[in-house]
């Protein structure tokens, strides 16, 4: 499922990634949290993690800014 339909099925979670360390594990382990707090599905959290994960760095920022507000 991509990125946009999980967020039109879930809502964007709050947060931001500023003043988040650079680490691209440290803004996983981030988004993920704040995912748990917006009641995500565990399934739909893990899709997000798993395309984050498939590219480079700046594939990890993008795909974790884009479920934030």
């Amino acid at each position: 499922m991509a990125i946009q339909e999980l967020i039109e099925k879930n809502g964007k979670a709050e947060g931001t990634l500023i003043g988040v360390d650079g680490n691209a594990f440290a803004i996983l382990g981030y988004t993920e949290r704040q995912l748990k707090r917006a009641s995500w599905p565990r399934e739909d959290i893990k899709e997000v993690m798993n395309t984050a994960m498939s590219g480079d760095y700046n594939n990890v920022i993008a795909t974790c800014m884009s479920v934030f507000e």
